[in-house]
């Protein structure tokens, strides 16, 4: 038969399979997600026959899939040689090992036909409805259905098999909540910590996957599921882990992350205030990184940031305030200028041409009714634009030559500044040396037909009266709010939760007590309520059940709800601004005529529960 080798390069291993039939490697081909294709010279050579590869157009079914493709030819032993290419291509030294992580076995089906395939519509086919879409809920995509439908047209061998069917009918028994699952690309991972280009949103998943492994292994309800799933996880990886291994790991890998990240609701580090700074300035500077990496391993940077702002505060009340006072001091009765301090970032992400007259257009305005500010801008086509004005002032950032670089000096001069540091920052950076000259060459061909680059922002310091402040402690809650996408909240809720159960429990059972009596139902359930944690989902039997739900909302109230899809209800809910984390309380109830009712006794009754 034929044999096909896949190699990972990120992930530094591979993997070889033998005695496949043609269809079969037809349709590995069309379902892997692969950068190169090698064609060993074997599939022109074959003395009998089996191979059909001709040089002029005449083939079988693998030469008319693999001749609309680039591929390369390659001889030799086929997985030692493939490796060096792959080295070769990927600039990776000779001495870098690749892991073998093909898991063999004799007894495995062969894979699906290929006309099988494409009939049933595993493999994408026009004119027939796609199988997994029909097969799996809208909301799934990505790294599950790959797997699915890789079990569809690679079907395991019967242990294996008969393994995932008694995790799933374990699934479909389970009724506590369950965890969101969390699915990451390994190899995109790898790629990225290799690199040192993770960030916070990165090992924040990292995290949530091995919290999840944890969850499953503490709970009583999802521990055989857990189990059951190592065998499965060894064919799909070829890593063969101990379940005590998996588990000790998982702890360690969470515990490291939670000492160096800032996890959801918790942070060390406050957005910088000072009453006559904007505070959308301060959220514009820092929002974009505190809040991320907890202070005590960048004490430095922040103390340095925290030093900064102070001086810009100080310089604000020295050079602005008392021309506040001034302006103030003179403004009519019936209106006039206010005395304000304002920030402004205008003509954001807008395209540079028509945003540098918008930005001149409003310096004008600014100018005619006798603003006083400062602009600073990268738009250095607003020098040469015919502008209208009689009190500008213009003044550049003072620069010096040490050891043939440029450096700021840091230090305001007369005069318009039409360079930038921008090549100078870049290679400090780490931007590669080739990549910077390309540029300065494109910046030389464009500056000499007066194209003016830079990013298209104006910021423009206005002054701001004092009472137009809040206090410090409503802005940082505010932002934080609006960088985390969560508003904190500080209230005993596990107490909370409990005593909203207890009430849900002793209202829903009172009313099933009269439902009996009124022979609406045929005998009285006992009621149980069960918890949707944050970042955790309902379990599979709730799906096409009707239930009631109550959920702990940030700002201390409970909202009430029925419905007979609760995983999407959840969903929704957390879709929402602010309501991420939120958590839930459920019961599976007999029939969407008494959810509803239940529904309503809980609006009119909670309350009465205090």
């Amino acid at each position: 038969g034929y044999s096909i080798v896949i190699v990972l390069e990120t992930m530094k291993t591979f993997s070889a399979e033998d005695g496949l039939t043609e269809e079969a490697i037809v349709t590995k081909l069309r379902t892997c997600r692969y950068h190169h294709l090698f064609l060993h010279t074997s599939l022109r050579r074959n003395s009998s026959g089996t191979s059909r590869w001709g040089e002029f157009g005449e083939g079988g079914m693998l030469w008319g899939e693999c001749s609309g493709r680039y591929f390369e030819w390659f001889d030799g032993n086929p997985i030692t040689e493939l490796l060096f290419k792959v080295k070769e291509m990927y600039g990776l030294d000779h001495e870098v090992t690749f892991r073998n992580v093909t898991v063999a076995s004799e007894t495995r089906p062969r894979p699906l036909h290929l006309g099988t395939a494409t009939q049933i519509g595993a493999i994408p086919t026009e004119g027939i409805p796609c199988l997994l879409k029909v097969l799996l809920p809208s909301n799934c995509v990505g790294l599950p259905v790959y797997y699915i439908r890789d079990l569809l047209l690679n079907p395991p061998e019967y242990a294996i098999a008969s393994t995932l069917q008694a995790t799933c009918k374990l699934m479909g028994n389970v009724t506590c909540s369950i965890p969101e699952f969390t699915c990451v690309s390994a190899a995109k991972l790898v790629k990225l910590l290799e690199s040192r280009e993770a960030n916070h949103i990165e090992f924040c998943r990292i995290k949530n996957v091995a919290d999840e492994i944890l969850q499953m292994h503490r709970s009583s309800d999802l521990y055989d599921i857990l189990q059951y799933l190592m065998d499965p996880t060894w064919v799909a990886t070829g890593l063969k882990i101990q379940f005590e291994t998996l588990v000790s790991e998982c702890e360690w890998i969470s515990y490291r992350i939670g000492t160096m990240i800032s996890l959801d609701g918790e942070s060390d580090q406050k957005i910088s205030f000072f009453p006559v700074v904007p505070s959308d300035f301060f959220e514009d500077m820092e929002s974009s990184w505190k809040g991320r990496v907890k202070r005590i391993h960048a004490e430095e940077a922040f103390s340095e940031v925290e030093k900064a702002a102070e001086a810009l505060s100080k310089a604000v009340v020295e050079d602005f305030l008392p021309i506040i006072s001034r302006i103030k001091a003179t403004t009519a009765p019936l209106g006039g200028p206010k005395g304000e301090v304002l920030y402004d970032e205008i003509c954001r992400g807008t395209e540079t041409a028509k945003g540098t007259c918008i930005a001149g257009s409003i310096i004008e305005t600014l100018d005619k009714i006798g603003c006083l500010g400062i602009v600073s801008t990268h738009l250095h086509g607003i020098f040469n634009l015919p502008l209208n004005t009689k009190n500008i002032v213009y003044k550049a950032m003072g620069t010096e030559n040490v050891d043939g670089q440029t450096r700021p000096t840091w230090k305001l001069i007369d005069g318009i500044c039409r360079e930038s540091l921008a090549f100078e920052t870049a290679q400090k950076e780490g931007i590669p040396v080739t990549t910077i000259q390309r540029a300065e060459e494109l910046y030389l061909l464009e500056n000499g037909k007066n194209v003016y680059l830079g990013r298209n922002d104006v910021k423009i310091e206005h002054n701001f009266p004092d009472d137009d402040i809040k206090d410090s402690d409503d802005v940082y809650d505010q932002l934080s709010t609006i960088r985390k996408g969560a508003i904190p909240y500080t209230i005993r809720k596990g107490a909370i939760l409990k005593e909203v159960e207890s009430a849900i429990t002793i209202i829903c059972q009172r009313k099933y007590i009269e439902l009996y009596k009124q022979k609406s139902i045929s005998e009285i359930r006992e009621v149980t309520c069960v918890e949707i944690a944050a970042k955790e989902l309902p379990p599979p039997s709730t799906v096409g059940a009707s239930s009631v739900y109550v959920l702990t909302r940030p700002d201390k109230k409970l909202y009430v709800g029925q419905t007979d899809d609760l995983e999407g209800r959840v969903r929704a809910h957390r879709s929402k601004e602010g309501m991420q984390h939120v958590s839930f309380l459920y019961v599976i109830v007999p029939g969407k005529s008494i959810a509803s009712q239940l529904e309503t006794l809980l609006i009119n009754q909670l309350p009465n529960q205090g």
